[in-house]
């Protein structure tokens, strides 16, 4: 009896820290705390709208909104933003997404003198031909050979499968250096640039079977990894050779 007793007693004396410890419930209550917009193709900025209420007795002061970076931007309604007990209001967040893919979330820190708040926004941005190219170009930076891997097989490896001479060229090579929208790092084959620089049928035949180190032109060679036969190279290199300027045209 006086065993269960004490038990009961010594209980009882945990239970009641761990009572005062819990944490009481903000007193700003928000319609969502967590935001999401779908961008649309050439969407740039996105736009949130935070409601909020404070539920309790007392008036709370929202003393600033603290984004987790400088692309997020949110506007504190008046300065001081105080809620009275039982008062509605709203702030607006805007997020620049611009030159990001992906999904890109931020939060927004709600410091108030009842404690501080997290609230988050979230843009899921749809993938474009630019933002492909420009991915493309980032994996290409680190391995040139990337482009004949993954995903990028289907437009620099597969069309050029069995082809040879002028179809290949259209197959496998005028998909970058004939694009309508060609990157500026991508030179134009047609135009011989360099001065002194003969670009014979053993220029070509290195440029292809090897690529060219320190940019993004990756080896078509298959010794060194690429895509192509020698008998495709072989094509390659009369058609090139035929069709393009060995020198640069001398000035009028």
């Amino acid at each position: 009896m006086v065993a269960t007793l004490v038990a009961a007693v010594f209980t009882a004396a945990q239970a009641a820290p761990a009572a005062k410890r819990e944490k009481a419930p903000h007193p700003l209550v928000w319609e969502a705390m967590e935001q999401t917009y779908d961008a649309k193709p050439k969407d740039e900025v996105a736009e949130f709208v935070f409601k909020v209420r404070n539920q309790s007795a007392a008036k709370v002061e929202v003393l600033g909104l603290q984004p987790s970076c400088g692309c997020t931007v949110p506007e504190m309604p008046a300065v001081p933003w105080v809620l009275a007990a039982g008062e509605k209001g709203s702030f607006r967040a805007t997020i620049d997404f611009k030159g990001k893919e992906g999904v890109v979330s931020k939060t927004i820190e709600v410091q108030t003198t009842a404690g501080s708040q997290t609230l988050r926004v979230t843009v899921n941005i749809p993938d474009t031909e630019e933002t492909r190219r420009m991915r493309n170009q980032r994996m290409a930076a680190v391995d040139r050979q990337a482009v004949f891997k993954g995903d990028c097989a289907a437009c620099h490896t597969t069309p050029g499968v069995g082809k040879m001479g002028a179809e290949l060229f259209t197959a496998s090579c005028a998909i970058c250096h004939a694009a309508e929208h060609r990157a500026a790092m991508v030179p134009d084959l047609a135009v011989a640039r360099i001065p002194g620089e003969v670009r014979d049928e053993a220029f070509w035949r290195k440029l292809i079977v090897e690529g060219r180190v320190g940019s993004l032109m990756p080896a078509f060679g298959e010794a060194h990894g690429g895509p192509l036969t020698n008998a495709q190279v072989d094509s390659l290199v009369a058609y090139v050779v035929k069709q393009f300027p060995a020198k640069p045209t001398a000035a009028k």
